[in-house]
């Protein structure tokens, strides 16, 4: 999601220019708890088995902690101009859309914030270590014994805070299948490679899937034995709640936690260095890392799509890890480099069998692919 980085990046050059957002924010000498002028976002988890204790669970939680909502009106209203300058898209009459999915990008990160949390099913409550700089805190906590199913996690809160601020965890069993997922033009129509198209999809349409990818990935949680999504973007957590709606809604079935790249800055300059550098390949493969720390015993089909790095990923990914991924779809998006010299050098190394690529014609018939016996096309 390049180009929406852009946008977003020139909106919020606007706003600083204009003195609209602060420019920083005097951070606590000391550690505090959350309190009732804070906003908490305890991102979806995936919860695995504590190898140095038997029976319990450790989950990955991760917390954003940031002041409340300062007015994003000036931000929209820069990007609604830059946007109508520059590619002609008009959003004047969606600013409240608008307006909701760029909601994050108006807070700021507090650091030294403890965030206690329980779960129901799980027998212990976990605290995160305190926000560092930019509100962000994760780690991996000890829960307990917790139940096989999926569970709802809540932040304690005091007293005085009538909010409820929930998340979900999604436990798995160590063995048994995987899958990683893009989203942009692979679960999700975005439009990545049309500036205009992109821009529209990002701020103001209805999310759109892929057509097929519903039903395909349904068939997968059956067909795999209830396997552990995982969502990987290299999109902005700021986009979250605007992406886990999509998910949460067109794909329950196979539902799971989405990892979206680290932006917790105001500074345009750090805005600019995330936008512009090239680093999506290093974002996803460590992702996967992440993964296979969680789940080293699991095999994982991964599925992706040509318009960015997923080949490459994927394909490091393989000659890495061997038999943890089990197979990789890409899907070849019209307009982006889908030529044989490009999957012959991200796939270098790779047997035939361990991949597929395929067109829009060709989804359906991935649900009657049997991965977990063994086949990858």
């Amino acid at each position: 999601m390049r180009f929406s980085l852009s946008f977003v990046t020139l909106g919020l050059a606007a706003v600083e220019f204009a003195l609209a957002l602060p420019k920083g924010y005097q951070q606590p000498g000391r550690r505090s708890s959350v309190n009732i002028l804070d906003d908490v976002l305890v991102f979806d988890a995936p919860a695995f088995d504590d190898p140095a204790n038997p029976g319990n669970s450790l989950v990955q939680l991760q917390a954003y902690v940031s002041t409340r909502e300062v007015s994003i009106a000036p931000l929209v209203s820069g990007i609604g101009s830059l946007l109508d300058k520059t590619i002609g898209l008009n959003i004047s009459e969606d600013i409240g859309r608008a307006t909701d999915r760029l909601a994050l990008f108006a807070t700021l990160g507090l650091s030294g914030k403890d965030v206690t949390v329980n779960v129901d099913g799980c027998g212990n409550p976990a605290s995160l270590p305190a926000t560092a700089t930019g509100g962000m805190a994760i780690q991996n906590v000890t829960m307990g014994a917790c139940a096989s199913t999926e569970a709802v996690g809540t932040v304690n809160l005091t007293s005085l805070d009538s909010r409820t601020l929930n998340f979900k965890i999604f436990p798995s069993s160590p063995d048994g299948f995987g899958v990683i997922s893009d989203i942009d033009d692979t679960v999700k129509i975005s439009h990545s490679l049309d500036k205009l198209l992109l821009a529209k999809a990002t701020l103001i349409d209805d999310p759109v899937p892929v057509t097929g990818m519903p039903e395909v990935y349904k068939s997968l949680a059956t067909s795999l034995n209830s396997p552990a999504f995982f969502y990987v973007s290299a999109s902005p957590f700021q986009l979250y709640p605007f992406l886990r709606a999509f998910i949460n809604t067109t794909y329950a079935d196979s539902n799971g936690p989405i990892f979206l790249k680290n932006l917790t800055t105001t500074s345009l300059s750090d805005i600019t260095d995330f936008v512009q550098s090239d680093g999506i390949f290093e974002y996803k493969s460590a992702m996967i890392d992440r993964i296979q720390g969680m789940y080293p015993a699991k095999k994982f089909l991964t599925v992706g799509d040509s318009t960015q790095k997923d080949p490459e990923t994927y394909g490091e990914a393989i000659r890495k890890y061997g038999d943890f991924i089990a197979c990789a779809w890409i899907r070849k998006v019209d307009g982006a480099n889908n030529t044989d010299e490009r999957f012959a050098e991200a796939f270098a190394g790779v047997s035939p069998s361990k991949f597929k690529l395929y067109t829009d014609d060709e989804i359906p018939s991935l649900a009657d692919i049997d991965v977990a016996g063994g086949s990858c096309s």
